[in-house]
């Protein structure tokens, strides 16, 4: 038989038992759920060094690195699109890209159908030609008298400078930098008029046969593009841009990919 002790303690035991089966432990309701971040959508020139250019399976260049931290700034993963120049502003107010990043000019024809955000550098267009034409085209002057063919890129302010500028010329349009330069290395023109850090990027791969002018022909201010209606993104990408020129982050950026970024500056200040 059971002792008097030995009972009152199996009584308190099954008594704490059935405490415990009316009383269920209450868990803690499981956190919501962060919603995932959108993609920052991108668009970028798939052929335009050293803004945006393939190199293997993967795209690389200036625009490319800025993407990239203005994602990481923003907290979203970054979606990179490939788009054709003369597309980009399309593919942005179609709602396919929410940022078109390509060494795009702040115009205001521009201006009337997209927003821009603050500028980040200050560029102009330079003249390729021929190494040994060189000497025909010493000052922005020469290249503006030029009477027969100058290349341009199809829908860039080039194009419109040189119908501008050079009335006295034969304006030829190429979908490409590369096609236009391709086409003075053949000979079909005498000059291509672009983006000083495109121009000087084909002249310095192959500097044993093309030359630039690097006395800027005009001054241009780049910028990055919105839809008028993503004032919020806008506010936040001038907020990283202004925090990247202090940090350090834009200098770096520009360093790699433009090292001679200061001195354009400084020369188109002069335009």
């Amino acid at each position: 038989m059971l002792g008097s002790k030995t009972r009152a303690a199996l009584i308190l035991g099954l008594a704490g038992l059935l405490v415990a089966a009316c009383n269920p432990v209450q868990r803690q309701p499981a956190p919501p759920r962060t919603p995932a971040a959108s993609p920052l959508r991108v668009a970028v020139p798939p052929d335009a060094p050293p803004y945006a250019f393939r190199q293997g399976n993967q795209l690389a260049g200036l625009e490319v690195d800025f993407a990239r931290e203005l994602a990481a700034a923003l907290g979203r993963p970054l979606e990179l699109l490939p788009v054709d120049f003369a597309d980009l502003i399309p593919t942005l107010l179609a709602g396919r890209a929410d940022l078109v990043m390509a060494g795009m000019t702040i115009t205001p024809a521009r201006e009337v159908r997209i927003v821009f955000s603050d500028p980040y550098l200050r560029s102009g267009l330079v003249a390729v030609m021929r190494r040994e034409d060189a000497g025909r085209y010493p000052t922005s002057r020469s290249v503006l008298a030029v009477t027969s063919a100058i290349g341009v890129v199809t829908g860039t302010t080039g194009e419109r400078f040189v119908r501008e500028h050079a009335q006295r010329a034969s304006t030829l349009v190429y979908p490409t930098a590369l096609a236009a330069v391709d086409e003075l290395r053949q000979r079909r023109v005498d000059v291509v008029v672009h983006d000083a850090p495109v121009g000087i990027w084909f002249v310095s791969s192959d500097e044993a046969n093309l030359a630039v002018l690097l006395k800027p022909l005009n001054e241009e201010q780049l910028a990055w593009g919105m839809r008028q209606s993503d004032e919020a993104l806008r506010s936040a990408v001038n907020g990283a841009l202004a925090r990247w020129r202090t940090d350090g982050t834009r200098r770096r950026i520009l360093a790699r990919w433009i090292p001679y970024w200061q001195r354009l500056e400084q020369a188109t200040a002069t335009k």
